[in-house]
């Protein structure tokens, strides 16, 4: 979705740089660009085609391979009546997109537009309008929360895990009102989260012993009181919903402290209850001394942390318990270093050995190598560098994973904890956790997959999943290149059976075992060091 200054900005540019002097030719290129949602003409949409056209000028049918041409581009708007045109263009391949303030492309293939022997005037964009979501938030008295930061929360799964993040952050006005525009099509959930960073209220209902205290609201989901309780909204193209949620006002209070061993960066604060982040309310911080405020804070066990950007953190409990906290210290931590080990079997041990050794082309062999990944729990940020030899990380709760290239991991351990079947470290401040012993053996057994579906999916294939029988082994994913009679590979498997899956989305939870085990009717084969299987599944599993 863009804006009209953002459009305006692009059709600028397209002029500026040239780009819409095309490759000159006789063919027509047009169509219309029509509302997904009620089959409307979209007027004044910008239409862009990328042109990919290749220069066969000189050449004979069998010559070689003909050198295609730099990639231009045309752009026009449509007319009242949803249309668009492109004239005087050659022979080749376009690729077609629709754009226009409150609209989105929809979420499907584009599929190339072939100019060859005749123009196309029949092409249709489609574009989805976007959504509202509004609603009142009051408290337990009935009188309108105003200043109450309403966030919605879209659920995406990176690779494997689930992500929880706020794609926006709206607040309510002094009736209590809040309204959310231009939502794309989705599941979220919405949240009041407290008071918004900007605004705050003092309790004034009679009780002096209340009098100049902050006030603030306890978080709450539309439809329950937890995000597992709340009730989602599935947001269809083009809809509006109406989202009233109740909150409950308590006296708040002031935490204060000071940050000490302060670099350079911006820093930022964090109140965890659980895996949730509660927000802070409002927070003042002098970077010069830093010392910080944090004001209306609930009652309640919190972890307090703060951190400088991938430089630095530090975390301490908190209780807030009926009165203000002061005089905390939170001293930022750099990152550890976390000695790693690595040694592959079944290759030379040496660069030199390794390059006298060919592979039966004649090419020098491609060895095999592992990776020490670490990702933090759920409520941390990612904050893990790699360097050859070792890892580092700052302080925290890490889950670790050995991805391998040309070879697969036959052991991991700490100490004498076992990586494969435990694989979750703590690095403390200062302190390394000790050394990181990867065992991988160079080579590893092959699958190669078809797909030759019973029925036909409601969306093309995207996804193979491949389980190993080994629950100490992580589950693994392959493209897949096409829907009928398709084809996937894995390789550097470890000899073993393995359970396949087909699924029609790249939301796949995979690195969840609740998720895996749930899992049902895929194909199995097994797999031999040094082999290619070969499987074909007929099935599609979501």
């Amino acid at each position: 979705m863009v804006s009209s200054d953002q459009m305006r900005g692009v059709w600028l540019l397209l002029l500026l740089t040239g780009w819409c002097s095309a490759q000159q030719g006789e063919y027509v290129l047009a169509g219309s660009v029509v509302n997904a949602r009620t089959g409307e003409p979209v007027k004044r949409a910008l239409v862009t085609a990328v042109g990919f056209v290749v220069n066969d000028v000189g050449y004979a049918p069998d010559s070689p391979p003909v050198r295609p041409v730099r990639p231009f581009t045309v752009a026009t708007f449509t007319d009242g009546s949803g249309a668009f045109r492109f004239t005087g263009l050659a022979s080749g391949r376009y690729n077609l997109s629709a754009q226009k303030p409150h609209f989105i492309e929809p979420p499907t293939e584009r599929v190339p537009v072939q100019l060859e022997s005749s123009s196309k005037e029949d092409v249709r964009l489609d574009l989805s309008p976007l959504g509202t979501i509004e609603g009142k938030i009051t408290d337990q008295r009935g009188q309108p929360a105003y200043g109450v930061s309403i966030l919605l929360l879209q659920t995406t799964i990176r690779d494997g895990w689930r992500e929880t993040s706020a794609v926006r952050d709206v607040w309510t006005d002094d009736r209590g009102m809040f309204r959310a525009w231009d939502i794309e099509p989705g599941r979220y959930l919405v949240k009041a989260a407290g008071r918004n960073s900007s605004m705050w209220a003092y309790i004034n209902d009679g009780d002096p012993s209340n009098r100049g205290g902050y006030e603030g609201y306890v978080p709450a989901y539309f439809g329950g009181m937890t995000a597992d309780s709340a009730t989602p909204i599935i947001m269809e193209p083009g809809t509006e919903v109406h989202a009233d949620l109740s909150v409950v006002a308590q006296p708040a209070h002031k935490v204060r402290g000071r940050v000490e061993n302060l670099g350079a960066g911006d820093v930022k604060f964090a109140l965890l209850s659980g895996d949730e982040e509660v927000g802070t309310g409002r927070v003042s911080f002098n970077k010069a001394s830093g010392a910080f405020e944090m004001r209306e804070v609930l009652n309640g066990s919190y972890m307090l942390r703060a951190t400088q950007g991938s430089e630095a953190v530090a975390e301490m409990p908190l209780i807030v318990n009926g009165s203000d906290v002061d005089g905390l210290r939170l001293t930022l931590q750099g990152p550890v270093d976390i000695p790693v080990n690595v040694r592959i079997l079944g290759q030379p041990e040496t660069p030199q050995a390794r390059a006298a050794v060919r592979s039966p082309d004649g090419n020098l062999q491609v060895w095999g190598f592992c990776t020490l990944t670490l990702h933090g729990a759920a409520s941390e940020p990612s904050r893990v560098r790699s360097a050859k030899g070792q890892s580092s990380a700052l302080p925290g709760h890490y889950r670790v994973g050995v991805p391998c290239f040309n070879s697969y991991v036959v052991s991991a351990t700490i100490g004498t904890s076992d990586l494969l079947t435990n694989p979750w470290i703590t690095v403390s401040p200062g302190s390394p956790p000790g050394i990181i012993e990867i065992v991988a053996r160079h080579g590893g057994g092959t699958i190669a997959g078809a797909i030759r579906l019973d029925q036909e999916p409601a969306g093309r294939i995207r996804q193979v999943l491949a389980v190993p029988s080994v629950s100490s082994r992580e589950p693994m994913l392959a493209p897949a290149f096409d829907q009928s009679g398709g084809q996937f590979f894995f390789n550097s498997l470890a000899p073993g059976d393995y359970t396949l899956y087909a699924f029609s989305t790249d939301q796949i939870e995979y690195r969840n075992p609740e998720f895996v085990r749930g899992l049902s009717g895929g194909e199995i084969v097994h797999v031999e060091d040094a082999a290619t299987a070969t499987v074909t599944i007929t099935r599609v599993t979501q």
